[in-house]
């Protein structure tokens, strides 16, 4: 990999232990002699690990320095390696960078020692990097040039960006001339600052929790010069196994297909509507490892059975997939999961209750609530598509992104190995959006910038006022980081998420919000919002830690949920690794339920209240009281005895209760309403005018 400069780069390659100007290091001699390495003070997860692989420098240790997380944010340390003359002046220093991970890299410059020097840091990872020269915590991926004074960091010039550092090989320079410092990303100056602490000095590379730092063609000249963008910013990802084939992005009349060989073979899907009579066909144009084909014109709502072939040779057996229903359809199931795990037995059970979900009853698709992998992020063969090999072949998962996925190259391995709906302006796949049936889907990505003003807040907008969301019955958000959590210490949810989103879920009535991160169960309702935490899909579990109001049910558990939407009805059920319910509740779109009395004692005994006003037209409000905890129910018949919606259905504790219910779908008529609380039952009738 070599650059494109802005400036001629027409001097020779000097030897690294040259201490005059111009310098010039690619590392392509297999080694960095000349470089002087130093772990900062009170390592932690080290030593480092500097070697030089296919000619660049790379730092592979997850190292980071002081063990409190206050004293870690503050300093931003972890280890670096310098080189050069102590008194070289004024000089531009560049380099080609990449991170795999998504913590601290950058350039050191007028290095005096370990502890006196200024530097350029580039953060992505928002929830390590601390605190703004103010004072304020930053929550954000952030650039800054810095310098240390014994030790101790003054940041000079900072941003709160959405990105800090792109995937791929990017260029950053540093420019030091007289008491002007500057700092360059791929040709565009980023951040200045004025100081005359050190006039003077050597040049240093540094990696802070960073297991992929990345570091070639450095050079050091008196003259100023600054890389433009290199030529070869993207990274190819390797096939490192034969990948089965998975369902990937269905909608009405398409379905994609994808699988992976470790040589290269032109790949053919031979498909139909029936069982064993494959009749039609689609071929790639070329050979390749990476395999992935698109059906067109496929019938709405319609089951096709098909094969996959690598060249001559049959890549799996016959399997078959459902193409997704008309928008007016009013029954369909999926599946919610969310923090996998890294290929724990644990995670293998709770994919195993998945699939016998399934097999039970049948279901459209899953929801991924992001940290797909729980590790690293560069490898998911083993923690996703393994695990859930058999629940991919039928269904798609409509993933989203962890701060764990991002941690290799910003998300490029999860971007490379899945192809989902790409339909907001920048045609990314880190946030979308799909219409199933009656109900209309929002994916986000709550590791990148999502305040107002920002592109995916401004998607998220659009989106909410698009006809296919205004016109279906149902809206679910998901996304990974939750805005309240229960469980997992200090950990009281997404500030961020609170401030930017959750004003928007309840602007727009968004029904449901599911989110991870947080590994337990927890769900509950706010300001008529539905929030669902399904982080249990095999991580480790979290302590408890808060009580929050308006959550009324949490468990730490490894589970996965399912969710049954039945016209303007959903259920929801929590199933464990061992097939087990831990919770279920029903939602009715026409029904609020609230706390009548949020003081005082509570009730001494079950009862079911005459509902008001009675007889009515568009709603009736029925009031009943819980003396003991107990699952709740209470449903609406007919006369009949037949079940026409179910109003109440969850757990609930002593209280006097009210439910609300618009009943615009309902007949003129009379109908009987049932209380049920353990081995308490009590019906009423109401009647219905229009």
């Amino acid at each position: 990999m070599r650059p494109f400069f802005l400036i001629a780069f027409c001097f020779l390659t000097v030897a690294t232990n040259a201490q005059s100007l111009p310098f010039y290091d690619n590392f392509d001699d297999g080694d960095f002699n000349g470089w002087k390495v130093t772990d900062d003070v009170e390592p932690q997860s080290g030593p480092s690990e500097w070697v030089v692989e296919n000619g660049v420098l790379v730092q592979k240790s997850n190292i980071w320095a002081y063990g409190p997380v206050e004293l870690e944010t503050k300093y931003h340390l972890g280890t670096h390696v310098s080189t050069g003359d102590k008194n070289w002046t004024d000089y531009s220093m560049n380099a080609l960078v990449r991170s795999s991970d998504n913590d601290g890299v950058g350039l050191i410059f007028r290095y005096q020692d370990s502890e006196n020097y200024y530097r350029i840091l580039l953060m992505n990872d928002p929830a390590w990097s601390g605190r703004d020269s103010s004072g304020v915590p930053v929550n954000t991926p952030l650039q800054r040039i810095q310098k240390f004074i014994d030790g101790e960091p003054v940041i000079l010039a900072e941003n709160k960006v959405s990105q800090a550092y792109p995937s791929g090989f990017f260029a950053l320079t540093a420019d030091a001339r007289g008491d002007t410092l500057k700092a360059y990303l791929n040709g565009v100056l980023i951040l200045s600052a004025i100081d005359d602490e050190y006039d003077a000095g050597r040049i240093g590379l540094l990696s802070y929790a960073n297991a992929g730092a990345y570091y070639d063609s450095v050079s050091v000249t008196s003259e100023p010069l600054v890389y433009d963008k290199p030529d070869e910013s993207a990274i190819a990802y390797p096939v490192r196994e034969f990948r089965a084939p998975y369902i990937q992005n269905p909608t009405q009349h398409s379905v994609e297909i994808a699988w992976r060989t470790t040589e290269a073979s032109t790949g053919t899907v031979k498909y139909g509507t029936e069982k064993g009579v494959l009749n039609e066909e689609v071929v790639e144009p070329e050979a390749r490892q990476k395999h992935h084909v698109r059906l067109d014109g496929l019938e709405v709502n319609t089951r096709y059975f098909y094969e996959v072939y690598s060249g001559q040779e049959q890549a799996a057996g016959e399997e078959n997939f459902r193409t997704a229903p008309r928008h007016d359809a009013t029954q369909f199931s999926f599946l919610v999961l969310g923090d996998s795990g890294v290929d724990t037995p644990t995670q293998w059970d709770v994919g195993r209750q998945m699939r016998h979900s399934m097999n039970e009853s049948e279901v459209d698709f899953v929801v991924h609530l992001g940290d797909v992998h729980q590790g690293s992020g560069d490898y998911y063969d083993d923690i996703f598509f393994k695990p859930y090999r058999d629940i991919i072949k039928n269904v798609n998962v409509f993933t989203s992104l962890g701060n764990h996925d991002v941690i290799t190259d910003n998300g490029g391995v999860y971007l490379d190995d899945f192809y989902l709906p790409h339909n907001n302006p920048d045609s990314t796949e880190r946030y979308y959006s799909f219409r199933w049936a009656n109900a209309y889907f929002i994916a986000l990505d709550t590791n990148g910038d999502y305040a107002p003003g920002s592109p995916q807040h401004d998607f998220l907008i659009r989106a909410l006022t698009d006809s296919l969301r205004t016109s279906a019955t149902w809206t679910f958000i998901y996304a990974h980081h939750p805005p309240f959590s229960e469980h997992w210490t200090n950990y009281f949810g997404e500030k961020r998420v609170q401030d930017h989103l959750v004003p928007v879920y309840e602007a727009y009535d968004v029904d449901m919000v599911m989110n991870g991160h947080t590994h337990s169960y927890e769900r509950g309702e706010k300001e008529h919002v539905h929030y669902l935490v399904s982080g249990g899909g095999g991580g480790g579990l979290d302590d408890f830690f808060i009580d929050y109001d308006h959550i009324t049910f949490s468990d730490a558990v490894h589970h996965f949920t399912r969710i049954d939407v039945d016209d303007d009805e959903l259920h929801v059920t929590a199933i464990d690794q061992q097939g087990q319910q831990v919770d279920r509740f029903t939602i009715n779109k026409f029904t609020t339920v609230a706390v009548e009395e949020e003081s005082g004692p509570a009730p001494d005994d079950f009862g079911l209240d005459p509902n008001y006003p009675n007889p009515f037209t568009d709603s009736t409000t029925i009031r009943y009281r819980i003396a003991q905890p107990a699952r709740v129910q209470v449903k609406l018949f007919d006369l009949l005895g037949r079940k026409v919606a179910t109003l109440v259905d969850r757990h609930q504790t002593p209280n006097t209760y009210t439910v609300t219910f618009d009943t615009a779908r309902l007949a003129s008529g009379t109908y009987v309403y049932t209380l049920t609380a353990g081995s308490f039952s009590q019906s009423r009738q109401l009647t219905v005018i229009k």
